[in-house]
Formats: structure tokens, C-alpha cells, sequence
């Protein structure tokens, strides 16, 4: 569920004040939570939402919030995180899911939510980071973010 929810917050319906991790978290734990999963549960789902772009952080919070970071990681091509054994197929399994502009996208959503309310990119987090490459240069308009 929480790899599920981890980049909710960016989708409209869950576009609230916060920065798109927590409201993200936040829509994971109520939809767990009305749907009968144990507080406990939902409260590890939370926090793995919530952390899934804080390095050093979610790897050192439980089970969970470092299995998600390291599958975000995975997600956007680092191999490196397992042993030689299984990397060539963790490379071939990323080589067969079609990325679908996803880094553009998701950089993008956020940004936008960053333009409306600041606050959703406080300056030392992922948001804020893409939000001051964004503003560094407001006129790009092809790729990728470069602070992706």
C-alpha cells in the first residue's frame, strides 16, 4: 500500500497544504484506516510515504519506510543497490517497464503545487529543491527537471 500511495499526494484529489509526501501518507492511513487495517499498520504505511524522498532518514525508520525508499530508488535506475547477484535482473525487469515520462511528470506536479502554495516545498526537501531549479529557470520546457 504505501508503494502504492507514495506519490499520491501529487494527484489532485489528495493536493492539500501540506508537501505532497505527507498528504500522500496522509491518504494512505485513511484509506487503511476505512478499510479495517490495525492503527499500527497504518501508521508504518504513513511513515514510509512520508519519508520515501528523505535520504538517511527512511532507511534508518523501520522495515518498511526503507524498503520503499530503496524501491523509489530502484524505480528511477540505481541497480547498485543490491549484490551482483541479482542486479542483471533487476536491470533487465527496469529495462521492460516503460518509464512513460515519469521523471517530467512527477517533477512537474510538484512543482506546480509548489508555485501555488510555497509551503509545500520547504527549501531543504525534494520539493524545494525542484521548486528553486524551477525558478532558477522558468522557461524550460522540455525534460526532466534537472534537479531530478
Amino acid at each position: 500500500m504505501a508503494c502504492l500511495f507514495h506519490d499520491s499526494g501529487t494527484a489532485a484529489p489528495h493536493d492539500g497544504a501540506q508537501r505532497f509526501e505527507v498528504e500522500g501518507a496522509d491518504a494512505a492511513r485513511a484509506f487503511l484506516s476505512e478499510h479495517g487495517w490495525p492503527e499500527d499498520l497504518g501508521q508504518q504505511v504513513w511513515e514510509a510515504v512520508a519519508l520515501h524522498t528523505s535520504p538517511g532518514i527512511a532507511e534508518r525508520m523501520g522495515t518498511l519506510p526503507r524498503l520503499v525508499r530503496l524501491a523509489v530508488l530502484a524505480d528511477f535506475g540505481r541497480t547498485d543497490l543490491i549484490g551482483t547477484e541479482g542486479r542483471a535482473e533487476l536491470t533487465e525487469a527496469l529495462e521492460r517497464l516503460p518509464r512513460l515520462d515519469v521523471e517530467t511528470a512527477l517533477g512537474d506536479a510538484v512543482v506546480a503545487q509548489a508555485l501555488r502554495n510555497p509551503e509545500k516545498a520547504p527549501p531543504s526537501s525534494w520539493p524545494g529543491v525542484l521548486l528553486a531549479a524551477h525558478l532558477a529557470d522558468p522557461d524550460r520546457t522540455a525534460g526532466a527537471n534537472p534537479a531530478f
